[in-house]
């Protein structure tokens, strides 16, 4: 069981110890909150593996890091790209001479 405690002020609906009844007001308290967790066992049928596997450190550079500063690179040139073509008025291809929207060139 765990358990996590925090001392710190914070605002609550306050309930009365004697009637057992939540008020509207909110009070003011420096009280500890604390919350407590247990695991909840296997169902009955289920046996737990008997140790956590032991990941391998990652090979040809895919990392944790990597991947995340390869992502951000991305968003950040796609959305540039959207600001240029929205500032030009055109699409990326029109605007390195590839003309589009003619078709393919063999229609009836």
């Amino acid at each position: 069981m765990s358990t996590l405690s925090a001392r710190a002020p914070f605002s609550c609906p306050s309930v009365s110890r004697r009637s057992g009844k939540v008020s509207t007001r909110f009070s003011r308290s420096t009280r500890a909150v604390v919350v407590r967790a247990a695991v909840v066992p296997a169902p009955k049928g289920i046996s737990m593996p008997p140790k956590q596997p032991d990941v391998p450190p990652p090979k040809n550079g895919f990392v944790d890091y990597a991947e995340r500063m390869n992502s951000r690179a991305a968003m950040i040139g796609f959305f540039a790209l959207l600001a240029v073509e929205g500032i030009f008025g055109k699409g990326l291809l029109e605007l390195v001479g590839i003309t589009t929207g003619n078709g393919l060139g063999f229609e009836l």
